[in-house]
């Protein structure tokens, strides 16, 4: 089934991972199917990776806490103001 699907994954950066976690997937990841290489799956474990995560993603997009420069405000977070009565009437 896997291989009847499109490959749409160009590159995926797994942050901030327990140390378990890395070990159990290179473990379980010398048992994947060759159709997705694991080059695209990159788990960001030292400085160096950051650096190209970093790099790769661009610093002006990212947000703080991953090492970018955009302000990352939550969703839960925004307020917005309520409208007025005559913003709520129709014309």
């Amino acid at each position: 089934m896997q291989s009847l699907l499109p490959e749409r994954l160009v590159k995926l950066y797994i942050l901030h991972m327990p140390q378990f976690f890395v070990g159990v997937w290179r473990m379980v990841s010398r048992f994947l199917e060759k159709a997705t290489p694991l080059e695209k799956v990159v788990i960001v474990t030292n400085e160096e990776e950051q650096k190209d995560f970093v790099k790769e993603i661009g610093e002006e997009v990212l947000p703080e806490e991953y090492g970018g420069q955009a302000k990352f405000v939550a969703l839960q977070d925004v307020t917005v103001p309520p409208l007025d009565d005559e913003s709520l009437k129709m014309e």
